[in-house]
């Protein structure tokens, strides 16, 4: 939220063109999601439909998410920004670090997501949630559900570059 609001003021309005998806392609910030706190950027293909990757750390755990995502339909359009609900499916890797061990983790999942674009500074603000399922895990000698089905969610904001 403080980035957000940091480069919100730093941004002048009256001189910058701040179409996030259409004149600004490129969009890079911070995220967190469970439990891994790292790097997010996005790229629109359309002003609808775009990429998305996450590069995390969660001390053991090293991970990278790809997804494509399409906006659904504006949820609700306001004085300061625009609420827009978006699908997104894709694929997880990455490692598990322990001391003396390290296994991968490959996934794929789906979801839903909620993205603020404001109107007035290149910036996206994005809450998503969803489900993976992991066929690939460390967990995954074991007979857990839960190391097959994990919740997957993300939220972030993203700064866009013209």
């Amino acid at each position: 939220m403080l980035t957000t609001l940091a480069l919100a003021l730093l941004v002048d309005p009256a001189h910058a063109d701040t179409e996030v998806g259409t004149t600004r392609k490129l969009g890079i910030g911070a995220s967190v999601g469970n439990g891994i706190i790292g790097a997010a950027g996005k790229y629109w293909f359309k002003p609808n439909l775009g990429v998305s990757a996450y590069l995390g750390n969660a001390i053991e755990l090293q991970q990278l998410r790809v997804n494509f995502e399409m906006d659904i339909f504006t949820v609700r359009d306001t004085d300061f920004g625009r609420f827009d609900l978006y699908w997104l499916a894709g694929m997880d890797a990455g490692v598990w670090l322990f001391p003396g061990f390290a296994s991968g983790k490959i996934g794929f999942g789906a979801g839903l997501g909620v993205d603020l674009k404001f109107k007035d500074s290149p910036i996206d603000a994005f809450v998503d949630v969803g489900l993976g399922g992991f066929p690939e895990d460390y967990c995954a000698s074991s007979v857990s559900l839960f190391c097959y089905l994990q919740p997957r969610a993300d939220a972030g904001v993203r700064y866009y570059f013209p």
